[in-house]
């Protein structure tokens, strides 16, 4: 019950505009929530997409530039992968760049250690995004949500949190259902 009194106390004090920002992360989280638990690369990187596009914009207008960049970054090097995927082309070399291009964008919008979350989380999402095995991709993206919770809660992003969080469950939940239960075959 003093959660929920705290809670709704933050949410007088926000302004329409903060409370406008906190929308836009809500609407990324409906993204976010659906996209793992499709089962082709496709359609995870579609939602995965879309969603990093609207937290983009919401990062912009918190002025928190290094997740609004790494997200940024993201709609690029999705789309990218996508396209590789579905051609069945190596994404080994899109993988080194962005990588390269992750730390230098890193390192301009580097606001101290706190940065280092989402740069760190867009070096393993760019690893895993790009590979074309789907139960790696949901592997090595467990850690990244991690960060960005952590990163969000830190930058006062209660949707991103909560994204994260969700975005975590979901995750966890399609392991089970596509990499660790067993199947009648």
């Amino acid at each position: 019950m003093e959660f929920i009194r705290s809670v709704l106390g933050q949410l007088s004090a926000m302004s329409a505009w903060d409370i406008a920002i906190q929308a836009i992360g809500f609407l990324a989280l409906a993204v976010s929530l659906i996209s793992f638990q499709f089962k082709k690369h496709g359609q995870i990187m579609l939602c995965r997409t879309t969603s990093e596009l609207i937290f983009a914009l919401q990062y912009i207008l918190m002025g928190e530039w290094s997740g609004a960049a790494m997200d940024g970054i993201s709609v690029i090097r999705n789309t990218l992968y996508t396209r590789f995927v579905k051609k069945n082309r190596s994404t080994t070399p899109v993988i080194i760049g962005f990588c390269i291009f992750v730390v230098i964008i890193g390192i301009v919008t580097f606001k101290g250690v706190i940065s280092l979350l989402p740069i760190i989380s867009k070096l393993l999402t760019t690893i895993s995004y790009g590979m074309k095995k789907e139960r790696l991709l949901r592997l090595i993206t467990l850690p990244s949500c991690i960060f960005w919770i952590i990163y969000n809660v830190y930058v006062g992003s209660a949707a991103g949190a909560l994204a994260d969080i969700l975005t975590l469950i979901s995750l966890l939940i399609a392991m089970y259902k596509f990499d660790f239960r067993k199947t009648d075959a």
